[in-house]
């Protein structure tokens, strides 16, 4: 699978799924300003970690191609005012692109591109500790990450 194989409209919404998968986590449990910026690092190490490596995968390779070239353009989200929305906008992407990738009958591509993206929502949770004081104490993964978790699992099919 390539890039050429979907719609424009298609690939912004694969296109942004990486950054979906970390922001329904994020959103699901903000751990502030520092933890918030841990997350979403760990989000862009994800994709620095497969331009590195260079996955065996088409379809991610065809989206860290275009990241390095810089083909397409990240859509903000316009209108969100509450982390309920955010989380629900990220999860709305999600949904979409499993049916996009569904609809391509990609079959195991389709289904590592998936796991792949809820593996960054695993990332993007062990990322930043959760509670604590000064650094001490807290969780690595609270319990509304590790349900978001499984939400994004449920929505991408990932066993």
């Amino acid at each position: 699978m390539k890039k050429e194989d979907f719609t424009q409209e298609e690939w912004q919404v694969l296109f942004t799924a990486p950054s979906m998968a970390g922001l329904a986590v994020t959103a699901a449990s903000p751990s502030g300003p520092i933890g918030v910026m841990k997350e979403m690092f760990a989000v862009g190490m994800s994709l620095a970690e497969l331009v590195k490596e260079k996955s065996e995968n088409p379809l991610i390779q065809a989206l860290v191609e275009d990241v390095r070239q810089r083909g397409t353009k990240p859509q903000k989200p316009g209108g969100l005012k509450s982390m309920d929305e955010v989380k629900e906008y990220a999860l709305g992407q999600l949904r979409s692109a499993s049916e996009i990738i569904d609809s391509k009958d990609a079959g195991a591509v389709g289904e590592e591109f998936k796991a792949w993206l809820v593996d960054i929502s695993k990332r993007t949770a062990e990322a930043a500790k959760e509670g604590g004081f000064f650094g001490f104490g807290g969780e690595r993964v609270s319990k509304e990450e590790e349900a978001m978790i499984g939400e994004v699992s449920s929505i991408l099919n990932v066993a």
